[in-house]
């Protein structure tokens, strides 16, 4: 056996070199210390602010489309913008799309660091904190009589902590609830629109996410969400006509981000960064010449005008006339440009705006000099640098606005000056490489390095011993290696497997073990095990469509089995069904007892009622045509999914705890036998072991069932399909620690993952749970989006069980290490790839949101997937075996 001391080293590793390589590309981004002032020649914007109180209402994934649409719930909205009473705008909401970075760039104005997406999941992290930042809360706090309140995402508190003079939290992740969410910051609504102490409530409702998490964009709880969402705004807007103090109060409706077609956000598709954005007054009736009649899309869910959410905190600052927050990027939106009749306040508005971004670039780039002073040749020929060009744009700005101000004549063209620098301004630093800390990605790099050598060292007995499927294997590295370095190949990562799967099955027909047993007298029940395998690895491959390409085409969970719910029940009753029924043969074919015979049964009965329950509740039209389905559904329909979920898994522990008995309860029998029977080469306790570590299995299939989607779950039967055809092939340690990597990443995708933020499923993430719990949670997501590769671990450990009854302990326990060295071995690859990808690209267009999230799913892989599913329980089931 190759020593073990170079696969414990490479394993300890892998946390030092993520850790050191994430905190240099994840720095936290510098900032301005301080609260903005206005500037000497704002020419007093801040004394005739057009409104004195802001009502900021978040709804969580609020798509453009949910409400400018025809089929939209919003019509009273609709209404107001018709009217024009109310301006609306498509707002851009850059990756990651979830809701802390986008809070952070809607209140500071800023560009947010991709590192909040980790933080966004931390609901107890306080180090994002935003109460040293310039923000717009601050700014409205610090005034005289500044006084804030906030309702709903705790998000909030947890940025702003101590901002807040009346407050009530909701936390953001309990997707399970789509009512009582919304219903807590509702009621608050009525006793503050009469308070007259505040200067800004915020608003921020989750349930619409909710329900796009849990059944997507198309369910039939999103039109009475968005309706109710809409009453609310009717309801404020009516105050602001008849109370006196509301009678400048401006009221923004908008979402932090929207939706992709599955109902889920983090990425940067169209739907997902394409929010609605809308500003209602009625004093902004006066605005003339807005077109606000527009009800499609030019494209991608841009209806209206398109604007960066980092714009709102300039707006805001102008319209209600508080300085600008120092580290904003935001450019004023000239829309509202007509709330001034005097010229020389419009150009006093857009000046400040101008001069606050110009501070922000000559904080970033202190060898430019952004002059007040007319500078003669600023713009000459050969200004052709994108940072030459921009202190051009400002020399150009400034003659024109100090030219309008000497002559006191409104100039449009000093307007347009303005404007033009901002948004240079805006796209240049918008654009600007994060603060990489190079001296820790190259440490991270070699540690990896360092990783692969030791692991290759490991497992280079077993490749030796199986050329085929060793270099089959080093063609997977290398090429999944130099594919990290393609943002397309690294969006489409799952037509990779999908391929890698297809070449597999072939060598499972072609390879050497398949025509050696081609000469025995087996050959008749081995010849179907490739076919067999491969048809339902080609079936597995059309599950779900993932990805970005191709993530809106027809497949079969998402478009054939919604539309023939019976079949689909059908299959589902059939998976449960063989798990039901290989514990019941395993038990009859030992000694049945009264247990046995009855509780396996009963457990797996609750089990499908609790789907059918859950599926009821999240996605009715895939039981609304059976009546059968609805008489089960009401059959439990006192007892909640919380308290049916805690049942099932009570039942898991209770059944497992059995089966570890009655094993205890044999070797202890094994024990007290004859000296005869300990020398039988251990038939009977190997029996015994294999029927308990089966007894996990089939236990930890019906935990990840839960964890799954309904349309999903009959993936399953493929999986024992695939499974029950590599265990009649005879393996090898090389081709089936080969086949367990490739196909616990293609069931990763085939079960709907990506290489996406957005593809990240949160709808079991509470089953069994009443209240937000970050570590709970956490296991249960990863449990639900790591399904097919977790069922796989244990489904590979039964391959090498196998092995014990006709090898002994001694060669079993070299496979299993010889296994464990291969998947260390690539894991250590794809992660060393992917770090050199983000080092070498990091400047590239797409390093936010392709490379970076991919980079996190390579985390996700190492520490999670491997380190604890397929190392940690791996070395649990060596030691079951052994």
């Amino acid at each position: 056996m190759a020593p073990k001391w170079p696969l414990f080293l490479a394993n300890l590793l892998f946390p030092l070199a993520i850790l050191l390589f994430a905190s240099g590309f994840f720095p936290y981004k510098p900032f301005i210390p301080g609260l903005a002032t206005f500037s000497e020649k704002s020419h007093g914007v801040q004394t005739s602010a057009p409104f004195d109180k802001v009502i900021f209402m978040v709804v969580d994934a609020l798509r453009s489309d949910f409400v400018y649409s025809e089929n939209s719930g919003f019509t009273f909205t609709q209404g107001l913008i018709q009217s024009g009473a109310a301006l609306p705008f498509t707002a851009h909401a850059g990756a990651p799309t979830v809701t802390m970075p986008r809070v952070k760039a809607i209140t500071t104005g800023s560009v947010p660091s991709f590192l909040d997406v980790i933080l966004n999941i931390a609901e107890s992290d306080t180090s994002s904190t935003l109460v040293h930042q310039d923000t717009w809360l601050a700014q409205l706090k610090a005034r005289p009589g500044g006084r804030l309140v906030m309702y709903g995402d705790d998000t909030w508190l947890k940025l702003f902590p101590g901002f807040f003079d009346r407050h009530d939290g909701t936390t953001s992740f309990f997707v399970s609830d789509f009512t009582e969410v919304d219903n807590n910051v509702t009621r608050h609504v009525p006793d503050e629109l009469v308070m007259e102490d505040w200067s800004a409530m915020i608003m921020h409702y989750l349930g619409l996410d909710h329900i796009g998490h849990k059944s997507g964009p198309n369910s039939s709880h999103m039109i009475p969400k968005q309706e109710e969402m809409d009453s609310v705004v009717s309801q404020i807007y009516n105050a602001m006509i008849n109370k006196d103090h509301l009678s400048s109060t401006l009221l923004v409706l908008c979402g932090d981000h929207g939706m992709n077609d599955a109902g889920n956000h983090g990425g940067a598709s169209p739907g997902e960064t394409s929010p609605a954005l809308v500003f209602i007054s009625p004093k902004i009736q006066q605005i003339q010449g807005q077109d606000s009649t527009s009800e499609s899309p030019t494209a991608n869910f841009q209806y209206y005008q398109s604007v960066e959410q980092s714009d709102i905190a300039p707006t805001l600052a102008g319209l209600l006339g508080f300085p600008i927050p120092l580290n904003s990027l935001g450019v004023f939106m000239p829309q509202f440009l007509p709330m001034w009749k005097d010229g020389s306040e419009r150009l006093g508005v857009l000046m400040e705006n101008a001069r606050q971004i110009r501070n922000v670039v000559k904080t970033t780039f202190p060898a430019y000099e952004f002059s007040d002073q007319l500078i003669p040749g600023a713009c000459t020929p050969t200004s052709d640098t994108e940072l030459a060009s921009l202190e051009c744009d400002w020399q150009r700005a400034w003659q024109l606005t100090s030219a309008a101000r000497e002559s006191k004549i409104h100039s449009k063209a000093a307007e347009d000056a303005l404007l033009a620098f901002s948004r240079a301004a805006q796209d240049v630093m918008s654009s600007t490489a994060s603060n990489y800390s190079m001296d820790k990605l190259y440490v991270g790099i070699s540690i990896a390095g360092l990783i692969l050598s030791l692991s290759a060292l490991s497992s280079y007995r077993a490749l030796a011993k199986s050329k085929g499927a060793g270099i089959y294997g080093f063609f997977i590295s290398i090429t999944y290696g130099a594919m990290m370095f393609g943002s397309s190949f690294v969006e489409e990562e799952q037509q990779f497997w999908y391929w890698v799967l297809g070449g597999w099955a072939f060598y499972l027909y072609a390879g050497p073990h398949f025509q050696h047993q081609s000469t025995t007298s087996t050959r008749t029940p081995h010849i179907w095990s490739p076919f067999i395998f491969a048809l339902s690895s080609r079936i597995m491959r059309r599950w779900n469509q993932t990805g970005q390409k191709f993530t809106a085409e027809p497949d079969i969970a998402r478009t054939f089995l919604p539309n023939h719910p019976n079949f689909l029940w059908i299959l589902v009753l059939l998976t449960y069904t063989d798990i039901c029924q290989r514990v019941m043969r395993r038990r009859s074919s030992t000694r049945p007892t009264f247990f046995s015979r009855f509780y396996f049964p009963v457990l797996t009965s609750f089990a499908f009622l609790f789907k059918l329950s859950f599926t009821s509740a999240d996605s009715p039209e895939l039981i609304q045509g059976s009546l059968l389905l609805k008489g089960l559904v009401e059959s439990v329909a006192g007892v909640s999914l919380v308290s049916q979920a805690r049942a099932v898994f009570s039942g898991l522990a209770i059944a497992l705890a059995y089966a570890i008995y009655i094993e205890v309860q044999r070797r202890s029998a094994l024990k007290t036998s004859t000296q005869r029977n300990r020398t039988l080469n251990g038939n009977t306790p190997h029996s015994t072991t294999t029927t308990l570590l089966t007894d996990l299995h089939d236990l930890t299939t019906l935990f990840l069932l839960t964890q799954s989607k309904p349309t999903n779950i009959p993936l399953y039967l493929l999986f024992r399909a695939q499974h029950t055809a590599l265990s009649a092939m005879h393996l090898s340690t090389a081709e089936i620690s080969l086949a367990s990597l490739i196909l616990q990443y293609t069931t990763f995708f085939a079960l709907g993952g990506s290489n996406s933020i957005a593809s990240v499923d949160l709808s079991n993430a509470y089953n069994g749970i009443s209240g937000y719990n970050v570590v709970l949670v956490g296991i249960l997501t990863f449990a639900g989006n790591w399904a097919g590769p977790i069922w796989w671990v244990l489904a590979t450990w039964g391959l090498f069980a196998e092995t014990e009854r006709t090898g002994g302990k001694g060669k079993v326990k070299g496979r299993g290490c010889d296994h464990l060295a291969l998947l260390t071995c690539f894991v250590s690859t794809s992660l060393l790839a992917v770090m050199v990808a983000c080092t070498v690209l990091r400047t590239h267009l797409f390093i936010w949101t392709v490379f970076s999230p991919k980079f996190l799913y390579s985390m996700a892989w190492c520490l999670g997937q491997h380190l604890v599913v397929n190392v940690l329980i791996g070395e649990l089931v060596l030691g079951l075996i052994c």
